[in-house]
């Protein structure tokens, strides 16, 4: 029988899941009717989608880009009380299961007090009394927010409907056979990091969170459509990371282990200073000696370092060693650095 210490540690271990969705690619794709420019992997699949889809669903999403600041990607916060990700039937249902002040809290993605949520529900007009805010800034936006709660039963029909066709047109079935191949790499890709559950996620969503918790259950799951966002969905427990994997992602660990030896061979005054000299001429290590103060020995040390890292070439002429900067080299270090200091956030 195990110790009470030994059930804490058994009941503290995070599951940890990595698998593809069908349903994080229909709401992905989703998303791309109402954002068509910030889903370049979704494109060619929309445009079959869309001659596909009912004429009533067209006429939502017209009626949705015209009044609505979001682009559905809030659906995703609906994982957290119906977490049915591998079918797109099976989530509906639950979906329609849900109570409407519970299905429109998540679905605006909580930015809408549960307070709010409820009143909007009994009464739309109140929200004519609510302070500013981006989903009813202007007075269309409003009229839209109004007809949205007066037609709750309706509106979550169509999206119901919606989310169907998506998962079940040919289009969406063509698009993830067409990339299979690149979903499952990337799924293999992720699983060989070496990380602890909570640094894995951090990794991937390409940031260090603000708030943390003991979540107890960790979702990884690729999407070609979403690329190149990534998303986490969370709560106490849970933690969801959606992220785009028509872009793979690397190992960054190994890149930034380069780049530290790279940047080491830099951090000496008098390699610094022996490497613009070599920028603009060639010269040879008792000149570089004799400028420097410093003995040709350790000239020829700090030239080797060089040398290794990539910065300089050398050249034999009889029996002198010439040393210039590797003009294209050097470029491509610090081209490197800044792309991995300074990543895109979207």
């Amino acid at each position: 029988m195990a110790s009470e210490k030994e059930e804490d540690i058994i009941n503290s271990k995070e599951i940890v899941e990595h698998f593809y969705s069908p349903v994080v690619e229909a709401i992905a794709l989703l998303s791309s009717f109402v954002n068509p420019s910030q889903h370049e992997f979704a494109t060619t699949t929309h445009e079959q989608l869309m001659k596909e889809i009912p004429l009533e669903s067209k006429e939502f999403i017209r009626e949705w880009q015209k009044y609505s600041n979001s682009d559905f990607l809030d659906f995703f916060n609906l994982f957290l009380p119906v977490p049915y990700f591998r079918d797109i039937e099976q989530f509906v249902h639950k979906l329609d299961l849900l109570p409407n002040e519970e299905f429109m809290y998540h679905f605006f993605g909580e930015e809408i007090p549960l307070v709010q949520v409820k009143e909007l529900i009994s009464s739309p007009p109140s929200v004519d009394s609510f302070e500013p805010h981006n989903l009813w800034e202007t007075t269309d936006q409003r009229r839209f927010i109004k007809a949205f709660f007066s037609n709750i039963e309706s509106y979550r029909k169509i999206l119901s409907q919606l989310l169907i066709h998506i998962a079940n047109s040919n289009a969406f079935q063509y698009g993830v056979t067409e990339n299979k191949e690149t979903i499952e790499k990337s799924l293999e890709n992720i699983k060989t990091l070496q990380m602890k559950p909570l640094n894995l996620a951090q990794y991937v969503m390409g940031k260090t969170f603000k708030r943390t918790s003991l979540y107890k259950m960790y979702y990884f799951i690729p999407s070609y459509f979403f690329t190149p966002h990534r998303i986490r969905i969370f709560n106490q427990d849970i933690c969801i990371v959606i992220y785009g994997c028509a872009d793979p992602i690397s190992d960054t660990r190994e890149t930034s282990a380069e780049l530290e030896l790279k940047l080491k061979a830099l951090s000496d005054r008098n390699r610094l200073l022996m490497l613009r000299m070599l920028s603009g001429k060639r010269e040879y290590g008792a000149r570089l000696a004799e400028y420097l103060g410093i003995t040709t020995a350790t000239v020829s040390h700090h030239l080797e370092i060089l040398k290794k890292a990539g910065y300089i070439k050398e050249e034999k002429v009889g029996n002198i060693k010439y040393f210039t900067c590797d003009i294209e080299s050097t470029k491509e270090i610090f081209d490197s650095l800044t792309n991995f200091v300074l990543i895109d956030k979207a």
